[in-house]
């Protein structure tokens, strides 16, 4: 590292008179990533600079760069990678400025750690959800979701915060977005981690990172991806035609529930239409399969939730949708590659414009040298595309039927709690929270449970709950509210400082303390 840092000519550098490179942490196809400090604030940050020479980039390139930066600088969630700058230097170079996270990525964890357990799975796949909801909701979509792009951190106590990153694919999925700037018609991903119709080179939209999220849990508690296959189109051609097994019939010692098993099968369908509709979707039934509950049930909600448990009773997925033949893949992907004399940066696409082929800005745990953290350098996204695929087809969407005997069965020690407003804090005897907003669901494991339910503004109330209880409900009661009424002013004499003197007192407040 040190070589290769005394003869990189950015080391040593300053940034536009801001951003100090102070040496090269990781090297990819298509750019570099060095570690840098911000001037004068002396803060450590992340530099990401393209490997272009000057006059390579061209002007529809530059404009996805910088509307793609753009899109990631508004990204504010925790679990995301913080954006602090991104320009253009003097001599052409265009750079992105972000924070510098210490720790691994996801990828390595689990090659170093082995398998996940169910809780673990969750608590990252979560965090996961939390970062990816912010982006959709902004109508941005990942498409190269992968173990490598999750870094875990440490911090505080906290031992797998989540930092999504490589934003590097990203689609604004904006209707009212009248330039088309990320070159439709090539597909972008990891093919480990692609969704159907992202190979198929169809519309993409959050259920297409749902896909990805699928493939990480599964790998994240079996320590395998659902399909690997040595040869690359075959790795595509299985995720659009074959069924993954169930990660406890792939691995019989995983020790997941069916809940959790039933809500990565979900993430796999093949049609959009079958998986879960939004990261909210995902992230409610998490955590339904990991003991808790959403923070808000709503009706859509508690109605995810009884689909959920007819998947698992049914062991039914819908349909694979018919098969993609071999040889139309191979002919799309023929079409996706650079006309000779064309721009290489144009051929490739979009996915150039944030670095997706570099590795995450990292320091590794301990301390341990800049060299090691090399191997958190993502996969370059192979230059394929599916746009000219004629083998798309329609889903048929088939709900798994609920007969008497697949109605889940009631859990007569959990207690459906509700209150007018809702809103309020549960707490036991113990002041131990059980659940942050009513409504909720409390569990009682022995006897009665004595709860409090507080919300600001109302008056607590103590409630007993008991197994068999089913739904109650409780009406808070507002409390009272006084007014205050400044004292009379008694003279000059009393109030040499403006307010009024209090019978027996030191002066007090002002009438008008303005």
């Amino acid at each position: 590292m040190a070589n290769e840092d005394n003869v990189d000519p950015l080391v040593g550098k300053t940034i536009n008179d801001r951003f100090q490179v102070t040496s090269l942490i990781a090297r990819g196809g298509m750019g570099k990533v060095y570690r840098g400090k911000q001037m004068p604030l002396g803060r450590d940050c992340a530099v990401k600079v393209l490997s272009v020479k000057k006059g390579e980039v061209d002007e529809d390139f530059e404009k996805r760069f910088f509307l793609e930066a753009s899109i990631l600088a508004k990204l504010t969630h925790p679990n995301t990678v913080t954006v602090f700058d991104y320009g253009r230097t003097e001599d052409g170079v265009l750079y992105m400025v972000m924070e510098f996270l210490e720790g691994h990525t996801l990828k390595q964890v689990m090659r170093d750690e082995g398998p996940f357990d169910q809780d673990r799975a969750a608590h990252v796949a979560r965090q996961m959800c939390r970062s990816l909801r912010e982006a959709h909701s902004l109508g941005v979509i990942h498409r190269d979701l992968k173990p490598a792009n999750v870094f875990l951190v440490e911090h505080g106590d906290e031992r797998d915060m989540v930092k999504v990153i490589d934003f590097g694919l990203v689609k604004n999925v904006d209707s009212s977005n009248t330039e088309d700037l990320t070159q439709a018609g090539l597909f972008m991903g990891s093919p480990k981690y692609m969704a159907p119709e992202q190979i198929r080179g169809e519309h993409v939209d959050a259920r297409t990172d749902i896909y990805a999220m699928g493939v990480m849990l599964y790998e994240m508690v079996c320590g395998e991806v659902p399909f690997d296959r040595a040869n690359q189109v075959d790795l595509l051609l299985a995720h659009v035609n074959e069924r993954p097994k169930r990660p406890r019939e792939r691995k019989p010692d995983v020790q997941i529930g069916e809940g959790f098993e039933a809500i990565i099968m979900r993430c796999l369908e093949k049609s959009p239409d079958d998986r879960f509709t939004s990261m909210d979707d995902v992230l409610a039934v998490l955590k339904e399969a990991t003991g808790g509950r959403p923070t808000t049930e709503t009706a859509a909600s508690i109605e995810l939730r009884k689909s959920l448990d007819a998947l698992v009773k049914s062991g039914s997925n819908p349909p694979v949708q018919p098969a993609m033949d071999p040889s139309q893949l191979v002919a799309t992907a023929a079409d996706a590659q650079p006309k000779k004399g064309g721009s290489k940066l144009a051929a490739i696409g979009v996915g150039l414009s944030l670095v997706a082929a570099v590795g995450i800005f990292v320091a590794t745990r301990g301390g341990k040298d800049d060299a090691k953290a090399q191997a958190a350098t993502s996969q370059q996204p192979p230059a394929a595309t599916t746009a000219a695929a004629t083998a798309t087809t329609s889903a048929v969407k088939v709900e798994p039927a609920v007969t008497a005997a697949a109605k889940p069965a009631v859990d007569l020690k959990r207690v459906h709690l509700d209150s007018d407003p809702v809103g309020a804090r549960v707490r036991d005897a113990a002041d131990v929270l059980l659940c942050d907003t009513t409504p909720c669901d409390v569990k009682v494991e022995t006897g009665t449970l004595t709860v409090s339910l507080s919300l600001d503004g109302y008056s607590s109330e103590k409630l007993a709950l008991k197994e068999g209880d089913g739904t109650k409900k409780v009406t808070l009661s507002k409390k009272p509210s006084y007014t205050w009424t400044a004292p009379k002013n008694t003279g000059a004499a009393a109030n040499t400082g403006g307010g009024s003197k209090p019978p027996g007192g030191d002066p007090g407040f002002k009438d008008n303390p303005y």
